[in-house]
Order: C-alpha cells, then sequence, then structure tokens
C-alpha cells in the first residue's frame, strides 16, 4: 500500500511544481457604513493548465476546506460560490456575506496561512493579517523545488474611509497589498498587513500618495532652480552697480 501512496505524492508534487506558476490569488474585503460586507477569496488559474491543475490538489487543500470555520459563523449571511473565465485564467470564488465584520474577528480567525483579526477604539478600527506559514503547519508537497516567482497573491480592503495603511493607497476608501508566493510560502518569518479605518464616509479631494510625492520633488526642484536664479541676478546687479562706482 505504501508505493502507491509515495507514488500519488510525488505525481502530485510534479503537477504542482509544473503549473506553480499559473497561479494568482486574490483576497477582497468591502466594510460598509454599517460594519457589514463581503470577504472574497479567489483563486485564478490560467485556463489551458486548469484541468491539471484541479487533478494535482492534494486532498483537502480545496478553498472551501480552508474557509470552513469562517462559513459557519453566525455573522456570515449568506455564501456565493462561483467559477468563472476573464482574462485567460479560469476563476474560482467564495464570497461570504457578513452582516458584522467586527463580530465575524472579534477572535482571531485563522484561514490556512493567514491570520486576520479586527481592533475597534472608539470610531477606529485597526485590521491586521499576518501571513504565517511556519505557525499555520501547512504542507504542500514539494513547495521548496516550486518556481513561485509568476505566482501572485494581492489583498484589497475597502471601507468608508482609510485614514492609515501599510500598504498602497490609490483611493481614500481603499488599501491593496500584493506579494508573490515566494515571499509568503519561502519566507523565514510572517508577513503582517495593517490598516486602520472609519466606518464615515472621506470628505474632501483625495490624492494619492503616488501622485502627490512627484510634485513635491518637482516643486523642491522648482523652487530650488528659482533660488539659485535670484541669487545669480542680485549678484550679477551688485557687480555692475561697484563697477560703475569706480572713479578714475
Amino acid at each position: 500500500m505504501k508505493k502507491p501512496r509515495i507514488l500519488a505524492l510525488f505525481l502530485t508534487t510534479l503537477s504542482v511544481i509544473f503549473l506553480s506558476g499559473c497561479v494568482t490569488m486574490h483576497q477582497d474585503i468591502a466594510v460598509a457604513e454599517d460594519g457589514s460586507g463581503t470577504l472574497r477569496f479567489a483563486i485564478g488559474v490560467e485556463s489551458e493548465v486548469y484541468p491539471q491543475f484541479i487533478e494535482s490538489i492534494p486532498e483537502g487543500y480545496q478553498l472551501e476546506n480552508f474557509l470552513a470555520s469562517l462559513m459557519q459563523d453566525e455573522s456570515v449571511i449568506d455564501i456565493e460560490e462561483d467559477q468563472y473565465q476573464a482574462d485567460g485564467y479560469t476563476w474560482e470564488s467564495i464570497q461570504l456575506e457578513v452582516s458584522d465584520f467586527s463580530q465575524l474577528f472579534s477572535e482571531e480567525r485563522r484561514v490556512g496561512p493567514l491570520v486576520m483579526s479586527l481592533d475597534q477604539d472608539d470610531t477606529i478600527f485597526t485590521f491586521t493579517q499576518a501571513v504565517d506559514m511556519v505557525g499555520s503547519n501547512l504542507e504542500i508537497p514539494g513547495i521548496n523545488l516550486m518556481d513561485l516567482t509568476g505566482a501572485r497573491y494581492r489583498v484589497r480592503l475597502q471601507t468608508p474611509q482609510i485614514i492609515g495603511t501599510t500598504g498602497v493607497q490609490p483611493s481614500a476608501e481603499l488599501s491593496e497589498w500584493e506579494f508573490t508566493m515566494q515571499e509568503l510560502f519561502r519566507g523565514e518569518e510572517a508577513l503582517f498587513l495593517q490598516a486602520e479605518y472609519t466606518l464615515e464616509p472621506y470628505q474632501g479631494v483625495f490624492i494619492p500618495w503616488e501622485v502627490f510625492f512627484p510634485y513635491i520633488v518637482i516643486g523642491f526642484l522648482a523652487l530650488g532652480s528659482l533660488s539659485i536664479l535670484i541669487v545669480i541676478i542680485i549678484n550679477t546687479r551688485k557687480k555692475k552697480e561697484e563697477i560703475q562706482q569706480i572713479k578714475f
């Protein structure tokens, strides 16, 4: 009985190694003004290798197995599973409709290698997520041999207003993080994502730092150039006046 099991594990390892660069994962969290919202996980595989990928997944590694504890929580009021194709990828997704995120994450929740929590201080919520492969005891056959450079993992948090984040903030209500699977699965330490938000919508015009920063640099350069030009003009005028005052 051992030989067939060893052979199956070997074939699974080879299959996963071959397909490892063809996978991308998305995690989307959308929080409404009343604290409800949606939590969505999606796995995308290049469509041409999707059948082999499904066959190569070890038993118990399906997406619904990792989300089982969340799906059974009483704050989850609806579950939607979907499969679709987009941009050359076949996607499988599970979306949870949540009545209250504070209740869902009142205690740390582990989803495979992910550890998620939500703390509240007055009207400010702090969402924290750690990616901890070492502490998860999750073993993937052949993980050390995989080429994971092409595999990506993206996390997106959308709330009424983001007031601080360790990720990229393209708009007032959105924060994004993106990593390679190599960073996630081969890192010696856990990766941490954190964002602070409020349930009060942002008022005013938001300028992303990525857009604002170049203008600051250009402004300093322009101001420096103008200062140098002014100094040159003043010194030139002083020299002319000194020359005119010379008498023979």
